[in-house]
């Protein structure tokens, strides 16, 4: 029945050891929002709930800020609440708790990894009003994510590598699946999802000038920037993840995806690391405007320009708290750093699909990961995986 999932050239990227094919569930947009993930539950139902009760159960301190956070925000749009509702009764989670993690993104933004660097110039701690500080403790953890974009001269195709981070590894790694949304029994986007969430992270919309797009964890860039999110959040603006999946849905261009993702209000900072048929962009996004762009095939803070990277910091306005991120292995260590050595260290112009999966996998740049893609949109491919499992990686 659906044919369009057979996707291509998944060979040497999956043939390392210990590598896991991701789970592919069709997410029929025609079927009502409270039924559409219906067929998800049997699978990961036990995960997610051994995750509520280790985590959120009992821990009235968290939740009571958690869920009166999300009671001020109010109902969402009326699709993605019936699908969360949806989610709630199926899995008999408490409605409260399904609806706050739709926040996860925006609320991972407070995780900063130093908060103290007085008399610094390069000071951009940040802290959290009075009462939200105890969202500080909540049970999943970054910064996380590598996104390289690349051009290859010998096929004059671009690719685009991907690590999503994310810990409790243990739990996140058990609830990520492929999802391929369709509409009239056609695909309309394919997207990496985790169990539980209702929007895109890592989304796919094929075609001869589609594109693929990466969500990672940006920083607030100025002080009383978790303020502003914390309001943005209250005032009901709509979350960054639903934001990415109506582009998705609507917009069927790189340049239409990349003008409607420039314009676009959210609700917390961001990256959005976009590739398409020749082309790369990646939009670092403050709530209100976009705060800076990398254009692949521009000298883009090195002399290389036939790619462009990014983990979870501003590392072109020089921002010291990357060297302070111990995600991977090492504190003074960024991964963007590890990443880039490897990158630079190979021919200009030579980078190609196996290349930047070595990269994602090397030492020092293999963090949190459980999940990894390898895309190239004129090519369709959507080569993903979930990585070894975590007592497995050296």
């Amino acid at each position: 029945m659906l044919s369009f999932l057979l996707f291509l050239g998944l060979s040497f990227f999956l043939e390392v050891s210990g590598r896991r094919d991701v789970t592919t569930f069709e997410i029929n947009l025609d079927i009502s929002p409270e039924h559409r993930y219906d067929a998800l539950l049997p699978q990961f139902n036990e995960t997610v709930w051994g995750f509520y009760r280790d985590s959120f159960e009992g821990n009235t301190a968290l939740t009571d800020v958690l869920y009166g956070l999300s009671d001020k925000r109010g109902l969402e749009n009326d699709e993605q609440q019936a699908e969360i509702e949806g989610l709630a009764r199926e899995s008999k989670l408490p409605l409260d708790f399904v609806k706050s993690i739709q926040m996860l993104y925006e609320l991972q933004t407070i995780m900063v990894p130093i908060v103290n660097l007085t008399g610094s110039e390069n000071t951009l701690a940040d802290y959290l009003p009075e009462e939200y500080k105890v969202l500080a403790d909540l049970p999943w953890r970054g910064p996380g994510c590598t996104g390289i974009i690349a051009m290859n001269a010998q096929d004059k195709s671009v690719y685009h590598a991907r690590n999503l981070d994310f810990s409790p590894v243990d739990v996140m790694t058990n609830l990520v699946y492929n999802g391929v949304f369709t509409k009239g029994g056609k695909e309309v986007f394919r997207s990496q999802m985790v169990a539980g969430y209702t929007m895109a992270i890592t989304g796919y919309k094929p075609g001869k000038d589609g594109y693929a797009i990466e969500r990672n964890t940006r920083y607030t860039d100025h002080k009383k920037g978790f303020y502003e999110m914390i309001q943005n959040l209250i005032s009901g603006r709509p979350l960054n993840g639903w934001t990415v999946r109506q582009v998705l849905m609507t917009e069927a261009t790189f340049d239409g995806a990349i003008q409607a993702l420039d314009s676009a209000k959210y609700a917390s900072s961001e990256y959005a690391i976009v590739s398409g048929v020749k082309k790369g962009v990646i939009l670092s996004k403050n709530p209100e405007y976009t705060a800076f762009k990398q254009t692949l095939g521009e000298k883009n803070f090195d002399e290389r320009d036939d790619y462009i990277i990014m983990t979870n910091f501003d590392f072109f306005w020089k921002d010291l708290r990357e060297y302070f991120d111990p995600t991977g292995g090492q504190i003074g260590h960024p991964r963007r750093i590890a990443a880039q050595k490897l990158l630079n260290a190979t021919e200009e112009g030579s980078l190609d699909g196996e290349t930047l999966f070595n990269v994602i996998n090397a030492q020092g740049v293999l963090a949190d990961t459980i999940f990894q893609a390898i895309i190239n949109v004129e090519l369709d491919i959507w080569n993903i995986s979930l990585p070894d499992i975590p007592d497995e990686r050296e």
